[in-house]
């Protein structure tokens, strides 16, 4: 086989898609924990929170099928994923070369703070409130 007719080896954007399309499977489990618990507390209005955080997932849930089919475009498929301890990995193919992607959970609570606060329209590093 000449090496012209290899498909291309993986780009860095091909690990940025898996990245996110992680942290948004993460932030789903969260949102639907959340959601969760927020049901079972002595809240003033419940329903007000859990319709807003269930709004908030809808949104994940729309981003995240956009993330599948960029990856599905760009040959891309996670046939693994492991949770442990130390964090998440994920094995997947691109384009017919396997991969392995890891993520220590600090740095995944971190990033999936920072995707929530886009999707509720915060910030979690000002004193202001917005």
């Amino acid at each position: 086989m000449k090496a012209s007719s290899l498909p291309p080896a993986p780009a860095e954007e091909d690990t940025l898609l898996v990245k996110t399309y992680l942290l948004h499977v993460i932030l789903l489990d969260v949102l639907e924990r959340d959601i969760r618990t927020l049901g079972t507390l002595a809240l003033k209005l419940p329903d007000v929170y859990i319709r807003g955080l269930s709004g908030v997932q809808n949104r994940v849930i729309y981003r995240l099928t956009a993330i599948r089919k960029d990856m599905r475009n760009r040959g891309i498929r996670v046939y693994e994923e492991n949770r442990n301890t130390k964090g998440v990995e994920a094995l997947y193919l691109c384009r017919g070369y396997q991969r392995r992607f890891f993520m220590l959970w600090s740095y995944v609570k971190a990033e999936t703070a920072s995707e929530l606060c886009v999707y509720l329209g915060i910030s979690l590093t000002s004193d202001d409130g917005k």
